[in-house]
């Protein structure tokens, strides 16, 4: 396959076959819409599976949890990825209900509406990332991103009928949003069961009895996963000490956080980080 990528400071706009989202999760620290070229492939966004085929838009946003998997060998994507700072100056005028929408209904798969949004949005784009004189990029994307939380907030909201699948109760499902929700803004705070059940105003035993029904996962297991996708992000990404890490994650001293994360990973965190440099 032929891959092409345009970018600016901020934004990259490509094609790709996302082999770096195959055989493990990975926290990703930056946001984007995905539209399905070709083929088909499952994605896994904080333990709930999304189907792809040509035509499918899905949308990924700074701090979730991603994985794909059952990947045909002809799945190809256009993707614009776009910094989180960017996502924060897109979505400033929109209320975090409105956000916590878009992030419950992601994928679309049977519309062509958005499919032709997202197809005009990135063709001109194209067209601004093609001009190496283009001293305004950036911002161009910028615009282009609220028009599209915009409308398709709109478009959602005129559509409130056809709200996806989820595996429980709407209830259920919801609760299981907000606790994602909560353990992305907290984990570095918490990384105890009964603090997440305290933010929703129920039970520990209930909560795991939620996130079991949605992922066969205990609460505690969820939390230890993201804490340690959050920690590799870091190891990966900063050049922060594992002993200023530990303070950050809020653990009680650098030898219980090299424990911690030695047991999810096999790894130290001092050999994770040799081994990530060695790559």
């Amino acid at each position: 396959m032929k891959f092409e990528t345009f970018a600016s400071d901020k934004a990259q706009l490509c094609t790709t076959s996302l082999k770096e989202l195959e055989a493990e999760s990975n926290v990703i620290d930056y946001g984007a819409i995905i539209l399905c070229k070709g083929g088909m492939a499952t994605m896994r966004i904080d333990f709930k599976d999304w189907h792809l085929k040509k035509d499918a838009v899905i949308t990924l946003f700074p701090n979730d949890m991603v994985m794909l998997h059952n990947v045909s060998d002809d799945f190809e994507v256009e993707m614009l990825r776009y910094d989180k700072t960017m996502l924060r100056e897109a979505s400033l005028q929109l209320e975090q209900t409105v956000y916590s929408l878009l992030r419950k209904d992601r994928c679309r798969t049977d519309k062509q509406v958005v499919t032709l949004i997202i197809e005009n949005m990135f063709s001109l784009l194209r067209l601004y990332f093609i001009q190496k004189d283009c001293t305004c990029l950036d911002q161009l994307v910028l615009y282009q991103l609220k028009a599209f939380f915009l409308g398709f907030y709109d478009w959602m909201v005129r559509n409130r009928h056809e709200e996806p699948e989820g595996y429980g109760s709407r209830r259920t499902n919801e609760l299981f949003n907000m606790f994602m929700e909560d353990l992305e803004q907290y984990y570095m705070k918490s990384h105890d069961v009964a603090f997440y059940a305290g933010k929703l105003n129920i039970t520990p035993k209930y909560l795991n009895t939620i996130v079991r029904n949605m992922t066969g996962h205990t609460t505690k297991n969820i939390i230890d996963q993201y804490v340690t996708l959050q920690i590799k992000l870091q190891l990966r990404n900063s050049e922060k000490s594992v002993k200023q890490l530990s303070w950050d994650f809020n653990f009680s001293d650098e030898s219980f956080f090299c424990r911690y994360f030695k047991l999810h990973t096999g790894l130290t965190p001092q050999q994770f980080r040799k081994n990530i440099k060695q790559q």
